[in-house]
């Protein structure tokens, strides 16, 4: 079975998986885009886990690799692009990655870092995109800066239409994608301060 879900935060998307596989489905593969392979199995004690370790490098992956797979972690998906990794084990008792919060306040920090940047790009790529102002992001059509574009017939309005439509889909979505990525740091910010405190009683 092939299910599509985006997700910009990557603990509701464990959670997800974990409750995919309550009902008796088990993730085998994350493709790029939000498409997700899954398989039948009547075998509910297991658990999945995601973590994101972007700027490990080449000896400290190993490592990093290495580390889990001794506590009985298997990798279902390293995703190199933008550093995700997988896992999933046989319940034990010991389901959870981070053990303590110095582990789990790092997680937020580079979640923090990764969604900035995101973000940031997004905002140097909206405003390139963002030259006209009676352009809105709420409005599919607004996206289409073709002249007469919508008064036109026939040929003339498909050719016109389908010439500019990839421009007018990457100048309608970038603001949400924005808007994705600074609430996602916004949401990994609270969630570092969160276990800070915890951290701190």
């Amino acid at each position: 079975m092939i299910k599509f879900k985006l997700f910009f935060d990557i603990e509701k998307e464990e959670k997800w998986l974990n409750h995919m596989l309550s009902k008796g489905w088990v993730c085998t593969n994350v493709i790029s885009g939000g498409f997700y392979t899954f398989k039948k199995t009547d075998d509910l004690e297991q658990v999945i886990r995601i973590d994101f370790q972007q700027d490990l490098k080449k000896a400290e992956r190993t490592n990093y690799k290495q580390l889990y797979e001794d506590f009985g972690w298997q990798t279902l998906k390293e995703k190199s692009y933008d550093g995700s990794y997988y896992w999933f084990k046989r319940k034990d008792g010991n389901d959870e990655l981070f053990s303590d919060h110095d582990s789990q306040i790092a997680k937020y920090k580079r979640l923090m870092k990764h969604s900035s940047y995101w973000a940031i790009l997004f905002f140097i790529w909206l405003m390139m995109f963002y030259s006209n102002d009676n352009f809105y992001p709420f409005n599919i059509k607004d996206a289409y800066f073709t002249p007469g574009l919508w008064d036109e017939e026939g040929f003339s309005f498909l050719f016109s239409f389908l010439f500019e439509t990839p421009l007018a889909i990457m100048r309608f979505i970038l603001p949400w994608l924005f808007f994705a990525t600074f609430g996602m740091y916004v949401v990994t910010y609270f969630r570092y301060r969160k276990s800070l405190q915890q951290f701190m009683q």
